[in-house]
């Protein structure tokens, strides 16, 4: 039964296994204190007390808090004198409740002796914070379970730099839609899950109409307001499990699975329908500006070879129905 704490990059190097520096730890195992844990879990409480890198609790066999050191009331914004006595489910989160993550942590941890994972947990503040957890159990001379020992480290400000370099790698920076690459990447995951279960599925293209005279009449800050319109409107309208992508300048490609041509062209329409309606303030005289989009569909089918096959013949039905007048969605068809 072992883990270890690893200190910031750079700091520490070459202190012995378990040394102890001020407040913080380089390496910790509970191995190495299994004994002090055991016999004198008092001691190892005041040895503790004073990290501030890291929380660091002792609970009971049935998950009661039974000490807190500086560490855990500096991520927690909990004091010890109100959280010792108290369940280390309490720590928790509303989200993590509801998916009953304390119990299972503890009974994880019980069958393996260890358990490691990110939790959302409850600050004293209300606010939600993450953290990284890694709780082991304690047992006596017998082998018995006599209780855990848990390090934390709020990892929250990591995990909201990484969601930011993924939105920046995935995401459209002005609609804030998957942008052409993230969106032909789900795209073709979902084609091949669609030829696996046999379901089935459609792709949309979308193209506002005479999108270059807007920019040349009202400025390309209209049609930025253009744009992140129909992305806009399109997530209010389509399906949780529909996904919409910024493919090109003005073009949007919507994907729709679990929806076969006639389905798939109905929702289309209602799209269509939906963003004719939509109004955008334009100067000079800040009066309201129409827009209609025209929209080609196809269908996935056996003989369909790949996405780009099927973007193709997407494109196609946008075309003929750029050519027939506007502001219409045509189907491919075979």
């Amino acid at each position: 039964m072992s883990f270890v704490i690893e200190p910031p990059s750079g700091l520490l190097r070459g202190v012995p296994p378990g040394a102890l520096l001020g407040d913080v730890w380089t390496e910790y195992s509970p191995s190495a204190h299994e004994q002090m844990l055991r016999e004198q879990p008092q001691r190892y409480v005041e040895m503790v007390q004073s990290i501030s890198a890291y929380g660091i609790c002792l609970l009971d066999r049935d998950g009661v808090i039974r000490s807190w050191n500086r560490g855990a009331t500096l991520i927690s914004g909990l004091r010890e004198d109100i959280v010792c006595g108290m369940h280390y489910a309490r720590l928790f989160a509303d989200e993590a409740l509801h998916e009953n993550q304390p119990q299972r942590a503890l009974d994880f941890a019980r069958a393996n002796g260890h358990c490691r994972e990110e939790q959302l947990r409850r600050r004293g503040s209300g606010d939600t914070i993450i953290v990284s957890s890694t709780l082991d159990v304690l047992r006596d001379a017998e082998g018995q379970l006599t209780g855990f020992v848990e390090v934390v480290q709020d990892i929250t400000e990591q995990k909201e730099r990484e969601r930011q370099l993924y939105e920046r790698a995935t995401r459209d920076a002005l609609t804030g839609v998957a942008n052409r690459g993230h969106f032909c990447e789900i795209a073709q995951q979902e084609i091949e899950r669609a030829r696996r279960f046999a379901e089935p599925l459609s792709l949309l293209l979308i193209d506002i109409d005479h999108f270059k005279r807007i920019n040349d009449q009202y400025g390309h800050e209209v049609g930025d307001q253009a744009l992140c319109m129909i992305a806009r409107a399109c997530r209010g309208s389509l399906r949780r499990i529909d996904t919409i992508g910024r493919i090109g300048g003005e073009e949007f490609a919507v994907l729709l699975p679990r929806a076969d041509k006639q389905p798939a062209l109905e929702i289309a329409q209602r799209l269509r329908r939906e963003l004719s309606e939509q109004k955008i303030p334009a100067p000079p005289r800040r009066h309201n500006i129409s827009l209609t989009v025209s929209g080609g569909l196809a269908s996935l089918r056996p003989l369909t070879r790949d996405l780009g096959e099927l973007l193709r013949h997407a494109d196609a039905a946008l075309y003929r129905a750029k050519r027939g007048g506007r502001n219409a969605v045509l189907a491919w068809f075979e």
